[in-house]
């Protein structure tokens, strides 16, 4: 059985439920609203809500700038 700990990867072909990319990703509920909200694009499907994982990347590394080297 997977626990919640186990991070997965993360294809750039592939849809992902919004619960998937908070295990994925170990984020919470809020964190992946706040990325929604700050332009994260989601599918909907019937009732469930999918993420392209080609999205996910690009969103990700476009978060990352501006923010200074932890050096």
């Amino acid at each position: 059985m997977e626990s919640v700990k186990d991070l997965g990867e993360i294809r750039s072909d592939a849809l992902y439920t919004l619960d998937e990319i908070r295990r994925r990703l170990g984020l919470g509920s809020h964190a992946v609203r706040e990325a929604r909200r700050r332009g994260l694009p989601v599918r909907k499907i019937g009732r469930k809500c999918f993420v392209l994982g080609r999205d996910i990347l690009d969103f990700a590394a476009d978060s990352g700038k501006g923010v200074p080297d932890a050096e």
